[in-house]
């Protein structure tokens, strides 16, 4: 949540990781003060003046092995304080459920917090008691109410588990907890410290990844996550932590690390990015002579199946890797891109009673399950069968709290509608969950990508639709680029994961998020020619043209020269504005491969662009033998015929166009063709054809017929007559 606390926080953080120590402090010095806390004034004082020490012993020469720990740790404390004051000032001011409910467990005594979990550890214990005779037994009033008040202690309490070692275990770890409510806390422990950084809150995070329930394991590997990318720079100098991550790498298979970072990138794209159309070669030409390329249609003169955009020679990143990319293809498939399938379907269904309870939006829907008991206690139809029920629990299509969603919307929907989609979802979940467990007894892990993939599109939802979102700061709109972080070497050891994730984002067309991890690979001593060339081509998706030809032309330095990567430099030379360059390129990739249609097109576009007409034609006229049925060559062909002074020859192409989709040019150079050939009464008529069009106003037609004068005149239409015709023309079109 972003307030100017916060902000200033945000400052002390970015001087921190700068090592500008001295103005971090002057920063928090004059936000203590606001505190009127003694403790903290007293705490940064002292933290001051050690800094002090340590630049005059350091300034004037003592020799200490030790500096840079002592240094590490000084830096550690200052963040650890400044955390502290900035809570103390955002517990005076904060708005929302998160700094209400911290105001209101401040209030209480240590006795009665202690009290709040035992309350609930004993309710849990009776309702366990009876769930082991009926599974689908109610919640009793006593645990639903230590439930809400348990998940808001943990949620927002940064001390809560000071001095209660015990009931914390017994929370998280209890033999005879329910997991689905360890599930639940472990999402409010993750709320807690994306809040605030606490060390011992971040160890029981790190305790949890060892939970022996798979669902909570995941839960908090994955929120463990975002809370690593939040705190990375302090993490780096925290003793201990190098090897707390390094042990996570033990815990989870590199490729389920792997596919949790990419659901977390491609979830958070979910409402940002759409779908982008792969380009043709030709609309990418460089901005010059608008109206001429207008005019001829250059830009569709290829159809899709001639198009060129990536290169097919490059290797597919993942082909050491399949099963990774397998589970990802599968997960894409099922998910389109994560939550992109249901989350604008089932955004409108959160209304419902049930979701008031903020906890209820991290709750796993599982079964037999008595919250979804109590939901369709008067149904009787096909929507409440416990074989259904248990398949949407085992399904990894929907999150959970989609799950719940639709579960609280099936009273509310008219009987027919029931009967239909009862039928119809039954037997769709019934046989996804036999493929899902056909799959999983081949690939256990997959059952982990699932869970993972649910929880985050679960947060996800939290984020972005809970009323009391603006409470919390949305990780979603973090940049995530984990390529940049600390840790990120440490979960996958001797695994190139940046490059993975980089392979992920330009394999979905994010090119701006994929520049900073291919210029990462692009500096080590011998890149990959690939990389360079993908690098080239995320600068050029992002009109970054010098660049794109910079790393196209180092590109070119590797080996023999591709057909495919000397298009490409003539593509920027030309978006460049330097016809004569591309055209170099592309006379070297058409002697590699000389009947190359796509060439053969843009050295006749160079040529055009540089006003060697006659050249042009030549090719053009070959594209038109090498596909006669690409009917679009024949305006660039008309129209070089016309520059040329070869009238027949512009005439009969001239017409061709007329007679299928004619444009608004088509019927100008139509005109200008008779005009040149002396029939001014049949040039008058095209251009009134031409300055009626539904496309093109007076303005632009005049706008476009005055750049053309030149050519007029060349091919003898005396000057004083080009204004005659125009004022014709408009009084025909007062008439």
């Amino acid at each position: 949540m972003e307030t100017p606390v916060h902000k200033q926080l945000m400052k002390v953080y970015r001087l921190l990781e700068v090592k500008r120590v001295k103005e971090s402090l002057d920063v928090l010095g004059d936000l203590v003060k606001e505190t009127h806390s003694s403790d903290l004034i007293d705490g940064l004082y002292n933290l001051e003046m050690t800094y002090k020490s340590l630049l005059r012993y350091t300034v004037e020469g003592f020799s200490d092995p030790e500096r840079q720990q002592v240094y590490n740790h000084l830096l550690v404390d200052i963040y650890n304080i400044a955390d502290r004051i900035v809570d103390e000032l955002r517990n005076k001011t904060g708005q929302g459920w998160l700094f209400d409910a911290r105001r209101y467990l401040k209030s209480k005594s240590e006795e009665e917090l202690t009290g709040m979990m035992d309350d609930y550890l004993k309710a849990t214990d009776e309702y366990l008691v009876a769930y082991t005779v009926d599974s689908e037994i109610p919640l009793s009033y006593e645990l639903e109410k230590s439930q809400d008040r348990l998940f808001e202690m943990v949620a927002a309490l940064p001390g809560f588990a000071r001095s209660r070692q015990q009931q914390v275990q017994d929370v998280f770890f209890g033999e005879e907890f329910f997991w689905p409510w360890q599930s639940v806390m472990v999402s409010a422990l993750t709320l807690n410290l994306l809040t605030t950084f606490r060390q011992e809150n971040l160890d029981l995070l790190f305790q949890l990844c060892e939970h022996p329930h798979k669902q909570v394991k995941l839960r908090a590997f994955t929120g463990l996550l975002f809370v690593l990318y939040e705190y990375d720079t302090r993490l780096s100098i925290t003793p201990g932590m190098k090897e707390k991550i390094s042990r996570l790498n033990e815990l989870f298979p590199v490729e389920t690390i792997q596919s949790i970072l990419i659901q977390i990138i491609r979830t958070r794209e979910t409402e940002k990015l759409t779908k982008k159309m792969h380009e043709e070669i030709l609309p990418e030409v460089a901005r010059i002579q608008p109206n001429l390329r207008k005019k001829l249609d250059l830009d569709n003169l290829l159809n899709d199946a001639l198009s060129e955009d990536k290169n097919p020679d490059w290797e597919d990143v993942f082909s050491d890797s399949p099963e990774l990319m397998n589970k990802l293809e599968e997960l894409s498939h099922m998910q389109m891109e994560g939550a992109d399938l249901f989350m604008s379907t089932f955004k409108m269904l959160k209304h419902f009673s049930f979701f008031n309870d903020l906890h209820h939006w991290f709750l796993p829907f599982f079964y037999p399950n008595p919250i979804v008991k109590d939901a369709l206690k008067n149904e009787t139809g096909p929507l409440n069968n416990a074989q259904m029920l248990q398949s949407m629990a085992d399904s990894g299509v929907m999150c959970n709290s989609d799950k719940y969603s639709l579960v609280m919307s099936i009273p509310q929907m008219p009987g027919m509608q029931k009967e239909m989609m009862g039928k119809m979802f039954g037997s769709e979940l019934e046989a996804m969950r036999e493929i899902q467990q056909s799959d999983e007894l081949v690939d256990p892990g997959k059952k982990e990508l699932f869970i993972s993939n649910q929880y985050i599109q679960d947060l996800y939802r939290f984020f972005k639709l809970h009323p009391q979102k603006s409470s919390f700061d949305d990780p979603f709109n973090w940049e995530m680029a984990f390529h940049k972080k600390w840790f990120l070497s440490l979960l996958t050891p001797g695994q190139n994961t940046a490059l993975k994730l980089g392979e992920y984002l330009f394999g979905k067309n994010y090119f701006r998020e994929a520049i900073g991890i291919y210029e990462q690979e692009a500096e080590k001593e011998m890149p990959e020619r690939q990389i360079l060339q993908k690098l080239a081509y995320c600068y050029q998706q992002n009109d970054y043209y010098e660049k794109a030809l910079h790393y196209y032309l180092q590109a070119d330095l590797y080996g023999d020269s591709q057909v495919w990567n000397l298009k490409k430099i003539a593509l920027c030379y030309r978006y460049l504005k330097n016809p004569e360059k591309a055209l170099e390129y592309y006379k070297a990739a058409e002697q590699i491969k000389p009947d190359d249609l796509h060439t053969q097109v843009s050295v006749g576009h160079c040529l055009l662009e540089l006003k060697r007409f006659d050249e042009a034609l030549q090719y053009y006229f070959k594209v038109e033998y090498l596909a006669p049925d690409n009917h679009k060559v024949w305006r660039p062909i008309a129209w070089c015929s016309l520059v040329e002074g070869k009238l027949d020859q512009a005439l009969k192409y001239g017409k061709k166009p007329i007679e299928e989709h004619p444009t608004q040019h088509d019927f100008m150079n139509m005109g200008h063709i008779n005009w040149c050939r002396g029939d001014r009464k049949s040039a008058l008529e095209w251009y009134l054809k031409s300055v009626k069009h539904q496309e093109w106003s007076l303005k632009e037609f005049v706008q476009a017929f005055v750049e053309d004068r030149p050519i007029l005149m060349k091919h003898g239409v005396d000057p004083e007559d080009i204004p005659i015709m125009l004022d014709q023309l408009r009084y025909y079109l007062v008439d």
